[in-house]
């Protein structure tokens, strides 16, 4: 197999996995992709900057960036993850670490065999570094979308401390009990 069909099928295929997900759940989990999308592109971009690794072919024109990962697996890949394991954060983190050890470890040297990326050895520490931390915020990320982490809602404490013009009207029951 080459390496333009090989790099076009890691390109294809996540896409086309979204048809076996439901609309909400993409609608749902697809800003974490992005997010994690993004994240990744600056390490890609600080590791060919620093000379940790380079790209020799990819399936577009622009040199230095591994768009089959950034622009699919990587915007794909924690949707699924995150539809499986949300909520138990211990299988999340257990099935990153395994993803990213079978990735950073086993396929891209892979692909350095192939001729598709210069991959040193460090560089696999680096980016497992690098994508263990991403990982962390892009459940944290998620978190947050999904409201778990707006403290403003859940604490009546809080409310004191605000101006007037932000507190919450009273619940129509309230204003019934105060004229009778």
């Amino acid at each position: 197999m080459s390496n333009q069909v090989l790099l076009w099928t890691m390109f294809i295929v996540p896409w086309l996995s979204l048809f076996f997900m439901k609309k909400d759940d993409i609608r749902r989990y697809m800003p974490a992709g992005l997010f994690s999308s993004f994240l990744l592109v600056i390490l890609q971009e600080a590791g060919v900057a620093n000379d940790w690794w380079y790209f020799q072919e990819t399936i577009y024109p622009l040199l230095g960036v591994f768009t089959p990962f950034t622009e699919s697996v990587d915007v794909i890949i924690p949707m699924w993850v995150l539809k499986y394991t949300y909520g138990r954060f211990g299988y999340y983190f257990l099935i990153e670490i395994a993803g990213n050890i079978a990735f950073f470890f086993l396929l891209l040297p892979w692909f350095a065999d192939r001729g598709i990326m210069s991959w040193p050895a460090y560089a696999g520490i680096i980016a497992f570094s690098f994508s263990t931390v991403i990982n962390l915020a892009v459940y944290r990320f998620h978190m947050w979308q999904e409201g778990v982490c707006d403290y403003s809602k859940k604490t009546e404490a809080t409310m004191v401390l605000r101006p007037a013009a932000s507190k919450l009207m009273p619940n129509e029951s309230e204003n019934k009990d105060d004229k009778k």
